[in-house]
């Protein structure tokens, strides 16, 4: 009897740090996540303020005179 609590004990303590690595990962990838986010909202800005300048008001994006 004895000799099965300790085999679930040393169950329960495995579980428990793989429940422990496996919030570490969720909490790491919630930032990861969160700062995607941020870069896609600051693109969706920047590609509608691109979109309201009209032409011309990036150079680059401008057709070389050949054309």
């Amino acid at each position: 009897m004895d000799n099965r609590l300790t085999e679930i004990e040393i169950k329960l303590a495995h579980v428990e740090q793989s429940l422990n690595e496996l919030s570490d990962v969720m909490y790491r990838q919630q930032g990861l996540i969160e700062q995607l986010e941020r870069g896609y909202d600051q693109l969706r800005q920047r590609i509608q303020t691109d979109g309201e300048g009209g032409s011309g008001s990036n150079p680059a994006d401008e057709k070389p005179p050949h054309y």
